[in-house]
């Protein structure tokens, strides 16, 4: 009888252990609320109000295309790469021939990621190109 009784108290234990282990499910990758496109205005002035159209696709990749008008079939087009640290948004961008440039971006990002408010400059240099500010599309 104790074996019997030994038997089913095993059998009971490893079910219980089997049942009790989940298989884990990965959940799927969270976008970023920055990664998409973002449309919005510049100035060539930091005292003047942007007026420019100017848009950003960020890839989730890190890589950014920024279009020097808000309509992005007729804009011309640059290439580059951004970076966040805490809510400050940086990029550098070169534009595509014919159009040509370096140019960089500092940006401040809001909470809700549908807002960003920065400066722009020549070559790496993030300010005095003018201001800018995008909304989330």
């Amino acid at each position: 009888m104790k074996r019997v009784t030994f038997f089913f108290v095993a059998i009971f234990s490893l079910c219980i252990i089997f049942l009790s282990c989940k298989k884990s499910n990965d959940p799927a990758p969270v976008d970023p609320g920055y990664v998409g496109l973002w449309k919005g205005k510049y100035s060539n002035s930091s005292t003047a109000y942007p007026t420019s159209g100017y848009a950003f696709l960020f890839r989730s990749n890190g890589t950014v295309r920024v279009f020097n008008n808000a309509d992005t079939t007729a804009a011309s087009k640059a290439e580059g790469t951004y970076s966040i640290s805490g809510s400050t948004m940086s990029t550098t961008y070169t534009y595509i021939a014919p159009a040509s440039g370096q140019f960089s971006t500092s940006t401040t990002i809001n909470p809700t990621f549908t807002f960003q408010e920065g400066t722009w400059g020549s070559g790496t240099n993030t300010t005095n190109g003018g201001n800018y500010f995008i909304v989330k599309q």
